[in-house]
């Protein structure tokens, strides 16, 4: 039972934390007076450019790590060196496409605003931009393959 909880708590500090504390704590800005009106506009224009990204690079280092620094039992360590290569392999494909799509989502910023549709762009209308999603299903991604790799490694 201890190792359930254990696990759980690594799970609440280092995959729940970095992901959702960000996004949850916009909503408590529906509180105020001053930004009652603009919650789902703020949480939105938070993560439409790809800032998730930044969070699955971390998670992913991370997670290397954790998979460079397994030690495995002597009578395991051949298939030890096959996993530790391919959960590092595998993370670092998802650091660097996040680095790219988390530049081009920084480009379709900077390209919007110079067009002066920072505005429209803000705007909770439509469906979510491509990047967005994408940023959101390689976040989920990550923080399965992160925990795999540390109750693997551990």
């Amino acid at each position: 039972m201890m190792e359930f909880f254990k696990i759980l708590a690594w799970l609440l500090l280092n995959v729940a934390v970095p992901f959702l504390a960000p996004i949850a704590l916009l909503p408590l800005l529906g509180a105020s007076k001053t930004y009652h009106d603009s919650v789902r506009t703020l949480v939105r224009r938070s993560l439409q450019e790809g800032q998730l990204f930044w969070t699955v690079i971390a998670m992913c280092a991370a997670a290397c790590y954790e998979a460079a620094g397994h030690v495995p039992k002597p009578e395991y360590e051949a298939i030890s060196k096959v996993f530790t290569s391919v959960v590092i392999g595998w993370h670092v494909v998802i650091i660097v496409v996040s680095s790219v799509l988390v530049l081009l989502g920084a480009i379709d910023a900077a390209r919007d605003e110079l067009r002066g549709a920072a505005q429209q762009a803000s705007k909770v209308v439509g469906p979510p931009p491509r990047i967005m999603v994408i940023s959101i299903w390689l976040s989920a991604i990550t923080a399965f393959t992160y925990s795999v790799t540390h109750i693997l490694a551990n």
